[in-house]
């Protein structure tokens, strides 16, 4: 369990730092990593699911908004694991 938490905030740090560095292509490589990363964990962990910070990681996703990504990311999800 500490193992695969700490892979997700690795993956998050990862995520933010291409993106606040305009390396989009990476970022976003990286994200789909870390979504499934995601999707593993909260299979075996449904009762820590934030829907609404995932609605809101989406919403910025759908309006490829990397500022938001990033900071839905850095200060609202990182801070669950």
């Amino acid at each position: 369990m500490k193992e695969i938490k700490a892979d997700i905030k690795n993956k998050i740090d990862q995520v933010v730092e291409y993106f606040r560095t305009q390396n989009e292509g990476k970022a976003y490589l990286a994200l789909i990593e870390l979504i499934d990363i995601l999707m593993t964990y909260y299979n075996e962990n449904k009762e820590e699911v934030d829907i609404e910070t995932l609605q809101g990681l989406l919403k910025a996703i759908e309006n490829r908004d990397i500022v938001l990504i990033a900071d839905i990311l850095e200060y609202e999800l990182k801070d669950k694991f």
